[in-house]
């Protein structure tokens, strides 16, 4: 009865230990994608105007109905699914919440700042 217990020891160690290095190993990052053949078409991303002029209005009017900051002096300019924010801004807050705004409708797009930062001194006279 002792000698069958110790023959099956040793087989179900080794499938215990070689479980633990399969789970342990870190999945594959990445694999490499098939050599193309010539001809094949490729998927391409395609940014045209009239997606670029719905992004821009889709910011211009969550801006302007957003209560809590001043967009008077922003202006909005998409190319090529870039977002371009200009202007000229007096308070912080209101610029920061215009960019986090402008980033929720861009989605993924890029967010470019070109707002200055103007803040209003308290000791001009």
């Amino acid at each position: 009865m002792e000698a069958a217990r110790t023959d099956l020891f040793g087989p179900l160690l080794a499938i215990a230990l070689g479980a633990a290095v399969l789970a342990g190993r870190p999945p594959a990052l990445a694999q490499t994608p098939p050599l193309e053949q010539p001809g094949t078409p490729r998927q391409e991303v395609v940014v045209t105007a009239q997606a670029d002029a719905a992004v821009t209005a889709k910011v211009v009017q969550v801006l302007e109905n957003d209560r809590f900051v001043d967009s008077s002096h922003i202006t909005v300019e998409t190319r090529n699914g870039v977002v371009i924010l200009r202007g000229i801004v007096m308070d912080l807050g209101d610029l920061n919440r215009m960019l986090r705004l402008a980033r929720r409708v861009a989605g993924k797009r890029r967010i470019v700042n070109r707002i200055d930062l103007i803040p209003e001194d308290l000791d001009a006279d």
